[in-house]
């Protein structure tokens, strides 16, 4: 399957968009520890209109040694924050109860592939489901997760502290 034939979805829309927007009502309610280190809160600006914005993302690894939280763009490199912070970095990060103000990084290609397979191997049904519901797919091998990986950008954003 070529990259072309891939139906990704830019927005959720439906009872969907609304699953995905209650661990923003969560963390907005001062209840961010109940999402653990599953789900993080991004905080960043507007590319056009310069107000700040707050996107729900899930984890896909954190990496303890280089204090980084990795996500994944599942519905590809148009999302509105990804966007957003390709354009102006990421003002604020929230993972449980604790904020900072990261360093963020786009991962390479091969890595968020490596990523994503780690991830796979730890959630697998999680994973299957997310890709459908996203309208994502691929051959299970290893170039066809390469290639997806060009289509699914991953960002990390590190806690410096």
């Amino acid at each position: 399957m070529s990259m072309k034939d891939w139906n990704f979805k830019q927005k959720p829309t439906g009872v969907w968009k609304h699953v995905l927007r209650l661990p923003t009502y969560l963390f907005r309610s001062h209840l961010g520890f109940l999402m653990g280190e599953r789900i993080l809160l991004l905080i960043h600006k507007g590319r056009v209109s310069g107000q700040l914005r707050q996107t729900a993302v899930e984890v896909v690894t954190h990496d303890r040694t280089t204090h980084e939280y990795i996500v994944c763009s599942g519905t590809g490199p148009g999302a509105d924050w990804y966007l957003n912070i390709t354009a102006l970095p990421a003002v604020e990060v929230q993972v449980g109860n604790h904020r900072w103000t990261p360093t963020q990084r786009m991962v390479p290609q091969p890595e968020a592939a490596q990523r994503f397979a780690d991830y796979e191997r730890l959630h697998p049904k999680t994973a299957r489901r997310l890709l459908k519901s996203m309208g994502n797919a691929y051959d299970g091998t290893d170039e066809g997760r390469l290639e997806m990986m060009a289509r699914m950008p991953m960002v990390a954003f590190a806690d410096r502290r």
